[in-house]
């Protein structure tokens, strides 16, 4: 099933690249609806197994697994991908009408779309660090042509920043990984698991700790990069602001995660090798950096997608900061707000999407009235400003607070109110630019008034699991969660 989940999407981009923009349609969507279906089955499986599934190239060398942690990023990619690749269609007939994209590159674009949703697969599926590496450098080669895809100028710009900038980072992770294989070749005594992460994990009390607390340095400052962190962030803005909204929900919603969850893999394998505090102590550093230096550019911003950009690196601090504090309140904060805010941020690009071609700007001031020209995309766009703004009885709001509580516990009352005041005045910036476009006088010339359509099903639906989490978390859904902070806690070992 795990080989199925990385075929179908490479397969269904094989098909859209080589058919006319309507065969192209058709292929999209029942390939990620394929595809979406195997990742929710698969991911289920380790919680319901209780072990992880392993498949093997060789008797001794593991390619793919699925373990707990790894099942919830899989769960996140077959959401969240699947919904951009099926919101892609309607948006590039939009953009088709208005001439920004040529009917003979929808099956280019639909191609690309589920190369980069395949990388992701790969890069958490990995068992082995090289493997790992390759997929997330891959994810950068796609989304940088996807970042691109409209060939103007600012485009071209940013796709090539962006393949600059994570391209240098992700060198820098190569040399932690480096170390980390140095490191673990003389324990294990075999240059061909030395890279498996179930093997190091068995081993990590045995590596050297001078080396490994190097090569986290290394891995955090290269898929930091990748992740967003300050001061590492600068591509993030322009690629999200650029690329089309499909493209962005992907990159903030899923792409940054998976970067996370290689950085939560190092240091889950440091914290065993050197012991609590090292990589602790960096996360939350990097953490709160990341948030309060996003808060100036949130509230100045005066692009649309930049402003959900900017908001992308303060959620990545408060994720990282979670995984820093430790802990099984930590963690589980963590986790929630991975899941919540790739839920989230990708219903704002999608819609924030919708309304920059309605409007035929990305500018703040000129997106005016949508409350009254927009009644449906607006309400969506509103719902997931809350909810990412953190406001209750939303997700986030609860994923934040179980973050703070952990940091008024383990680092007292600075850190904790560091933390609260980000939070509350980024909310505060977030609704000020929202209830300027949502409230505004609409002007003379309103687009067409748009009615309810199966795009916007597509948008309540992962709006609704954000909704229901809040209000109400069943018990098996609490297991589940449960059953990844535990892995957490024993720094990557099965939990049952």
């Amino acid at each position: 099933m795990l080989y199925l989940l990385l075929a179908l999407p490479m397969i269904s981009g094989l098909l859209c690249c080589f058919t006319k923009a309507r065969n192209a349609e058709l292929i999209n969507i029942l390939g990620s609806l394929l595809t979406g279906i195997t990742a929710i089955y698969c991911c289920l499986t380790p919680f319901m197994t209780g072990t992880a599934q392993k498949l093997n190239s060789h008797k001794i060398y593991k390619l793919l697994i699925l373990d707990e942690l790894s099942a919830i990023l899989v769960f996140i990619i077959g959401v969240v991908g699947t919904t951009c690749c099926l919101y892609g269609v309607t948006y590039l007939r939009q953009e088709r009408s208005h001439g920004a994209i040529a009917e003979k590159r929808v099956g280019l674009f639909f191609g690309l779309l589920h190369f980069f949703v395949a990388t992701m697969y790969l890069a958490v599926l990995a068992d082995n660090l090289g493997v790992m590496w390759v997929a997330i450098e891959g994810t950068t080669i796609v989304s940088a042509l996807l970042v691109a895809f409209y060939g103007n100028k600012s485009a071209l710009e940013a796709a090539w920043k962006y393949l600059i900038i994570c391209t240098v980072g992700i060198a820098f992770a190569m040399l932690g990984i480096i170390l980390t294989f140095y490191a673990a070749r003389g324990v294990l005594g075999s240059d061909e698991i030395s890279l498996s992460w179930q093997q190091l994990y068995l081993v990590a009390d045995q590596l050297d700790p001078s080396l490994m607390k190097l090569a986290f340095i290394f891995i955090l400052v290269g898929y930091g990069t990748k992740a967003g962190l300050f001061p590492l962030h600068t591509w993030l803005p322009d690629a999200h602001s650029q690329a089309p909204s499909p493209v962005s929900a992907l990159l903030s919603g899923v792409l940054l995660n998976c970067a996370i969850y290689a950085i939560i893999r190092f240091h889950l394998l440091t914290t065993l090798a050197v012991g609590e505090g090292f990589s602790n102590q960096l996360l939350i550093i990097f953490g709160l950096l990341s948030m309060v230096a996003a808060l100036p550019f949130i509230l100045v911003q005066k692009d649309i997608k930049r402003l959900l950009a900017y908001s992308s690196v303060e959620h990545v601090g408060i994720i990282i900061l979670g995984v820093g504090l430790g802990g099984a309140l930590g963690y589980t904060g963590a986790i929630l707000h991975l899941i919540n805010h790739a839920l989230g941020k990708s219903v704002l690009f999608l819609s924030a999407g919708t309304l920059a071609q309605r409007y035929k700007s990305k500018l703040i001031p000129k997106i005016h009235g949508i409350g009254q020209w927009l009644p449906v995309t607006s309400a969506i766009f509103m719902a997931s400003l809350l909810a990412i703004g953190g406001l209750p009885p939303f997700g986030l709001f609860f994923s934040e607070l179980t973050i703070a509580s952990q940091g008024f516990q383990v680092k007292g009352t600075l850190v904790g109110f560091v933390f609260l005041m980000v939070i509350a005045v980024v909310f505060s910036g977030l609704i000020y630019f929202g209830g300027k476009m949502y409230f505004s006088d609409p002007g003379a010339c309103p687009p067409k008034k748009e009615r309810f359509s199966a795009s916007h099903v597509l948008l309540l639906l992962p709006l609704g699991l954000l909704l229901l989490q809040g209000i109400y978390m069943p018990h098996a859904i609490q297991q589940l969660i449960n059953q990844v902070v535990k892995f957490m806690l024993l720094g990557g070992m099965p939990s049952v």
